[in-house]
């Protein structure tokens, strides 16, 4: 039997992180369909890719580069996403792009509740992997460097470029109340009725298999706690983090050690 063939996107998931979303990947995974999510992201020039994207949406964002690339296209959507049928959890922030650079594309709708929505997203997004006082920040984002990852160059200016701040500090409870609304809003304008679904995972496969237009499956509908592999993959993520910004620097470290112990025994032996 052949390989199925998957790609390019024909479906844009408008739900953020924090509403469901890796429930939502194994749900099109289910459905016969590839769905990418910010999890499976094992390669750090994946976030290379994204980190152009958030600079090409949001020109203006804190440490954009320069020159400024032009807005993307479908064909580098393609290549920041390749052979992939949907995009979920981080992409969604690039959606309202990605909406305009397929215009054939269907839209799922997934919005939560902005209370509980933003208690989950503050605390699993911001608070954790961002430290308030500017100096530990700048240590945790060059041991990032040090690593030669652009993990957290790339995730800060695609929150940062979406949300309109200039560092997570300035995302407060009223910004991310009038983002989340405009985000919605914006989808909703964009995307004609027939192409949208407005959907809750509650709801179960019955609408989300009827719009896609796929066979309900013998199975249930998945339910994943992603708060916990959130957490699991945190810190594999950091661990490895660490690792590799320590085997980059050891040269240095060594050749450093080398050139105090030569300057010592110099002064020992002169």
């Amino acid at each position: 039997m052949a390989e199925q063939r998957h790609g390019p996107l024909s479906v844009i998931h408008a739900g953020l992180m924090r509403t469901g979303t890796l429930s939502m990947k194994r749900a099109y995974e289910m459905l016969g369909l590839r769905a990418h999510h910010g999890f499976e992201m094992d390669s750090w020039d994946d976030y290379a890719g994204l980190e152009l994207a958030a600079e090409a949406t949001w020109p203006s964002v804190p440490g954009a580069r320069k020159p400024v690339p032009p807005p993307f296209t479908s064909a580098d959507w393609d290549r920041l996403f390749p052979n992939y049928d949907v995009v979920t959890d981080l992409a969604s922030l690039f959606a309202e792009e990605m909406i305009r650079a397929y215009p054939e594309a269907k839209v799922v709708v997934v919005q939560r509740d902005f209370d509980a929505w933003w208690a989950s997203f503050a605390s699993a997004v911001l608070s954790k992997d961002i430290p308030g006082n500017p100096l530990a920040l700048a240590l945790v984002h060059a041991l990032y460097r040090a690593a030669g990852t652009r993990v957290f160059d790339a995730v800060s200016k695609m929150v940062n470029g979406a949300f309109g701040t200039q560092s997570y500090r300035d995302i407060t409870t009223e910004k991310a109340k009038a983002f989340y609304d405009a985000y919605y809003s914006r989808i909703r304008q964009t995307v004609p009725a027939e192409r949208r679904l407005e959907y809750s995972l509650s709801q179960g496969w019955e609408p989300l298999c009827r719009f896609l237009d796929k066979p309900i499956p013998d199975a249930p509908f998945p339910r994943v706690n992603d708060s916990g592999e959130m957490q699991r993959r945190k810190m594999s993520e950091f661990g490895r983090i660490v690792f590799q910004a320590g085997r980059n620097m050891l040269p240095y470290l060594l050749g450093g050690a080398g050139a105090a112990l030569s300057v010592w025994l110099y002064s020992v032996y002169e």
